[in-house]
């Protein structure tokens, strides 16, 4: 009788137990990001950082509703509690009100080229020479050679990249300066478009003239993002993120 007893007595705490910790690992979330293809693309409630940060959440047993705003207003929204999380973000020390996860992808800047050009370029230095498109406000990421450049008339700076990989092709510049990721992206869906025997990927050259830059996700929880965090560590070693990337590239390689 005692011996039954105690068995009940155990299985009930075993359920209470498990009743009780369900509260604190599965609950709504919300997170917030801006709109930014492919990483972030509000079009589709989507985007590589998008997915890997909602794929990661739901294996924790999260439910996650994903809103688009620009990024300052959502870190305000997350540090005020309006929100669960935010990305993307770079790098900086905890806050008493903001904890930053481990990375997530690293944004990988390059300097695009065609193969028939055969340019050499060793640094930024080189990029004098020729005619260079990029991504607004690009002139204050990248260091001071780089200034340098963006004052040169062969600089142009533009808001829509989903026209450089055409730019590239169609020589109306020299040198596209893109993070990898966007510029394939782009790319991938121009040649969908435009199908031409003239033109393949493989033409396409890549300088690495510029640092990668990790990017993180911005938590009000410092449990739940301890959480993520160890949840990150494994999706990554089954090459999970790479099949996220695969799906926004296609054939292009997930470089990781």
């Amino acid at each position: 009788m005692l011996k039954n007893t105690f068995k009940f007595s155990s299985l009930v705490s075993l359920l209470i137990l498990t009743m009780l910790s369900k509260p604190l690992i599965a609950k709504k979330l919300l997170m917030l990001t801006d709109d930014g293809p492919p990483h972030m693309i509000a079009a589709s409630n989507s985007g590589i950082d998008v997915d890997i940060a909602r794929e990661i959440l739901q294996i924790m047993g999260h439910t996650v509703k994903v809103g688009f705003a620009p990024l300052k207003r959502t870190m305000r929204q997350v540090e005020n509690k309006q929100a669960d999380l935010f990305l993307p973000t770079f790098f900086q020390n905890d806050t008493t009100k903001l904890y930053f996860s481990a990375p997530i992808i690293s944004y990988r800047p390059i300097a695009f080229s065609l193969n028939k050009n055969n340019f050499k370029f060793n640094n930024i230095a080189d990029l004098v020479s020729v005619r260079v498109i990029t991504f607004q406000g690009a002139a204050g990421y990248f260091g001071e050679e780089f200034v340098k450049i963006s004052k040169l008339d062969s600089y142009i700076e533009l808001h829509d990249m989903s026209k450089f990989p055409e730019m590239l092709i169609k020589a109306r510049c020299d040198v596209v300066v893109l993070d990898y990721y966007i510029f394939y992206y782009y790319l991938q869906k121009y040649l969908k478009q435009n199908p031409t025997k003239d033109f393949s990927v493989g033409e396409i050259d890549e300088s690495l003239l510029f640092s990668e830059v990790e990017a993180h996700v911005g938590f009000h929880d410092p449990q739940l993002r301890n959480r993520f965090n160890k949840q990150l560590h494994i999706y990554k070693s089954q090459g999970k993120d790479k099949t996220v990337i695969s799906k926004y590239l296609g054939a292009i390689p997930p470089k990781l």
